[in-house]
């Protein structure tokens, strides 16, 4: 309930940049993982690739992302972050920013202090478990033994 909630601030925020969330997490994850291919998008995301597709389409038409060929194997494509795209994520970024500190005006000091520590705990964490799973899925696809 509580991260639906937060879900919800998180998109009347991005409103004011105009972007969606799933625009939005799919530059946040490009921007760490840049170049990357639709399908390694859609695994960090946890979406189908189809998705990745539609979403994506719509960041490359407002020049955000850039469709490049993949230098290891031609017959790919990965999708780079451009410069506009990484301007619209910081823009994104202080917008989620300052409504949350909208609802820290409710807590006191210390109270906004330890909530915004646990989000970027919990942010840590799950980006070092996903790095983790991607590893171990790609020595999978390799044949190696962890």
């Amino acid at each position: 309930m509580v991260l639906a909630r937060l879900a919800r601030v998180a998109e009347r925020a991005l409103l004011s940049v105009e972007l969606t969330l799933p625009q939005y997490r799919m530059l946040s994850v490009l921007t760490k993982a840049s170049p990357a291919t639709p399908s390694k998008v859609a695994w960090m995301l946890s979406v189908k690739p189809a998705t990745v597709t539609a979403v994506m389409d719509g960041l490359v038409a407002g020049g955000y992302v850039r469709r490049e060929p993949d230098p290891t194997d031609r017959r790919k494509v990965t999708h780079v972050v451009t410069e506009a795209g990484r301007h619209l994520l910081a823009a994104a970024n202080d917008a989620i920013r300052g409504h949350l500190a909208g609802l820290a005006a409710f807590l006191d000091e210390e109270q906004a202090g330890q909530a915004m520590a646990a989000l970027s705990l919990w942010h840590e964490a799950l980006g070092r478990a996903r790095q983790a799973e991607w590893a171990a899925r790609e020595g999978a696809q390799r044949g190696e033994c962890r």
